[in-house]
């Protein structure tokens, strides 16, 4: 009888941030962390759970995605198995996506922008076109893409997250902000105490009021749901009155 052959088990992870800067155009808004011409990517260790390897091998290229006090939404979606034994040596690998803050990488990796000019090895590539497409997804809910702009956003933000992976909202930019408030009064946005935001603009530019307007500074939220939830961050729902 024939021996079974082998596998090596590893685990890959798509890493999203997004570029709030209302300087940078949408198109370019979207990034993945890469190393060299890939995604990070590592083997699976002795009794080690999948998502804790993705989480390394993403902490080994420079970005956190491990799960932080205080947030309440999962940071590491599963997007699918990769098992070609075509390939040799054969490699069964777990591709995970997560979303993490655009900033300063402390490994080997580098925040490269999502789209026709990225350039990564042909299973990477697979990967990201996946792991992509399930962002956008994920990001028709509001958990999904408040996890792309970080713990405080403002309404602009998740208008600009929308133009960059669906083209643009439903309807209007005012039915967009329309559908801000009402998750507002929902609770599912919940607005930042005032005691911070003083410190908060102070730190973040797109949280002042605009250079010269002297117009009101944006109201900054955080995202308050479990994750679990279906809220369309577009689409307006019918209001029943009595």
């Amino acid at each position: 009888m024939a021996r079974a052959a082998q596998a090596a088990m590893a685990v890959g992870v798509a890493v999203f941030g997004f570029d709030a800067d209302p300087a940078v155009p949408p198109s370019r808004a979207l990034q993945v962390l890469t190393v060299r011409r890939g995604l990070p990517r590592g083997d699976l260790e002795a009794r080690e759970r999948f998502a804790a390897a993705a989480v390394r091998v993403a902490a080994a290229a420079g970005v956190d995605v491990g799960v932080r006090k205080g947030v309440r939404s999962e940071r590491l979606r599963l997007v699918g198995i990769d098992d070609d034994p075509a390939r040799g040596p054969r490699t069964v690998t777990a591709w995970y996506y997560a979303t993490a803050p655009i900033g300063e990488v402390t490994g080997p990796g580098t925040w490269a922008t999502v789209g026709r000019g990225l350039r990564l090895e042909a299973r990477d590539s697979a990967a990201i076109r996946l792991a992509t497409e399930r962002l956008r997804r994920d990001a028709r809910q509001i958990g999904g893409a408040a996890g792309l702009v970080g713990d405080v956003f403002t309404g602009d933000d998740l208008l600009r997250v929308h133009v960059a992976l669906h083209g643009g909202p439903e309807g209007s930019d005012r039915t967009f902000r329309r559908r801000i408030q009402e998750l507002r009064e929902s609770g599912l946005l919940r607005p930042v105490p005032d005691r911070e935001l003083t410190t908060l603009r102070a730190k973040v530019a797109r949280f002042r009021s605009p250079a010269g307007t002297g117009g009101r500074p944006p109201e900054l939220f955080r995202y308050a749901g479990s994750g679990g939830e279906h809220e369309q961050l577009v689409s307006l729902r019918a209001r029943r009155t009595a």
